[in-house]
């Protein structure tokens, strides 16, 4: 019994001495994060600042002209269009040279051109639309005449257009030729005629 005694007082003292150990060790954990964190600020640098900072987008500016100058006094975001007479169905597109125009981008990055009819043609002959073509040149040889249906960009209009199969890079001018074709049986009658189209060129900023 009094071995029994002996190891039961042994088993206590020895419980009671890990609880100190144990506080001392917390403590100087703590004392060693609050130590760290007096050390950081300490070290941190002042701010450095950069103030004032303004932030503007890239700008879509198309202006069309159908004068031979191309200055920017001759631009405008509206010219009067071409009279485009004694088109034969099923002939070549007409006239032969062309009617001669000019876009420009007068922003300063590219621009994706498109197409549309902005309104609904006078067509008192019931001409067939969809088969009464735009056929739009770029003179400077950079892409493939376009032909394009009139029925297609009347269409179009609420959709932005049909694309152009060319960018128009940014402070650039390019000059353009447009004719008129149509098939054979577009329609039947003397003679037709379709007014009241509006050609309406649009630009979307290229992203960089």
């Amino acid at each position: 019994m009094k071995r029994s005694k002996t190891n039961l007082s042994f088993k206590r003292h020895g419980m009671g001495g890990l609880q100190p150990l144990a506080r001392a060790i917390m403590v100087v954990s703590a004392v060693a994060v609050l130590a760290t964190g007096v050390t950081y600020a300490a070290l941190q640098s002042p701010a450095a600042t950069l103030s004032g900072n303004t932030i503007s987008t890239a700008t879509a500016d198309l202006k069309i002209s159908t004068t031979t100058a191309t200055s920017s006094t001759s631009f405008a975001v509206t010219k009067t269009g071409f009279s485009f007479a004694n088109i034969v169905p099923g002939g070549s597109p007409a006239p032969t040279d062309g009617n001669l125009f000019y876009l420009k981008n007068f922003g300063n990055v590219p621009m994706a051109l498109k197409l549309s009819i902005g309104t609904t043609p006078v067509n008192a002959a019931s001409v067939d639309l969809s088969k009464v073509y735009i056929v739009l040149t770029r003179l400077d040889g950079t892409t493939a005449p376009q032909k394009l249906s009139v029925a297609s960009l009347v269409a179009s209009q609420t959709t932005g257009g049909l694309a152009i199969t060319d960018n128009l890079a940014g402070v650039t001018a390019a000059q353009y030729k447009t004719q008129i074709a149509m098939d054979e049986d577009a329609f039947t009658g003397a003679s037709a005629t379709i007014s009241g189209i509006d050609l309406v060129f649009t630009g979307t900023v290229v992203a960089q």
